[in-house]
């Protein structure tokens, strides 16, 4: 029914021109427990899956950072939690998923388990297979792939492998265009990883993201806080923060393995147009074996078509 209301709805806006064209998992044996928007209806089971609210949203979107498989983790060893993260991600029920730090073989793991999506990106120290990723994942029984890029965040976006100002390492962008098979409606994604070092990078990076993902989505790890001056780049015009009206105490994304730790920073987004409206924001907070999936935690956002 999900596609019949959206066609119906998609239809509605594009007779009267107000469309603008945009852009299981294993059982935990601790707690489990999620954060959220003071509006969100979502709630989570307690072997750590995500449960849709009774009024199935238009389009839901996630973004994620798995954390690279880094040997030195520990007991977080990526081999440890590779399927746990992958089947999170199912089991989200999310139509397009943004990921980061992903090294190809992660790719790979997550893509073992999952049947309905399809995925783009590219590494990005060579633009192939080298480094990490900034995959977009998507519904392919819903959306066809109708075009997609990799951009640097630097001064040479088309330049593999290039480093942008001040930035310990290259980031990237990944761009994608999607067309529901149903409805025929288009939609503009883009998902991206910002430096943890330079300051001027993550400025001039939000300015190339915010005019990459004009009329669309953007969502990532952008490795900044919400008072900062690249946060003020990406809201300036039409983009609006998912996660702008939820509880400021409760909402850090970037939160350690350890669900005890005190460290809390939101650092992790979900950018959206006018175009959609926002109908429920989590931060979605799973707990297996007394550990969170990731450093970071995934953010979810349900959105309908603005009416």
């Amino acid at each position: 029914m999900r596609a019949f209301r959206l066609a119906l709805i998609l239809n509605q806006l594009l007779c009267f021109a107000l469309l603008a064209l945009l852009t299981g998992c294993e059982a935990p044996s601790d707690s489990d427990t999620t954060t959220t928007h003071a509006t969100n209806t979502n709630t989570s089971t307690t072997d750590g899956s995500f449960v849709p609210s009774e009024n199935e949203p238009d389009l839901r979107v996630m973004a994620f950072n798995i954390r690279w498989a880094s040997p030195n983790d520990g007991v977080d060893l990526w081999s440890n939690r590779a399927e746990w993260v992958a089947t999170l991600i199912d089991s989200s029920n999310a139509d397009v998923v943004g990921l980061q730090e992903v090294l190809l073989h992660q790719m790979n793991d997550i893509m073992a388990h999952q049947s309905r999506f399809a995925w783009v990106g590219v590494g990005r120290d060579d633009g192939m297979q080298g480094g990490e990723y900034s995959p977009i994942m998507y519904d392919s029984t819903r959306f066809s792939l109708i075009s997609s890029d990799t951009k640097w965040l630097s001064a040479e976006p088309n330049q593999p492998g290039s480093i942008g100002w001040d930035a310990a390492l290259p980031r990237v962008a990944t761009l994608v265009s999607l067309r529901d098979r149903q409805s025929g409606g288009m939609l503009h994604v883009v998902n991206t990883h910002f430096d943890h070092v330079g300051e001027e990078a993550r400025l001039e990076s939000a300015r190339l993201v915010a005019e990459w993902a004009d009329g669309g989505i953007a969502l990532g790890d952008f490795n900044v806080l919400p008072d900062s001056a690249p946060y003020a780049e990406l809201v300036r015009g039409s983009h609006l923060d998912a996660g702008r009206e939820a509880d400021q105490d409760q909402v850090g994304t970037f939160r350690t393995f350890d669900p005890a730790s005190t460290v809390s920073n939101r650092i992790d987004y979900i950018f959206f147009p006018e175009s959609l409206d926002l109908e429920s924001y989590t931060v979605w907070a799973p707990v297996r074996d007394g550990r969170f999936p990731s450093d970071h935690l995934p953010v979810i956002a349900d959105f309908s078509w603005s009416r």
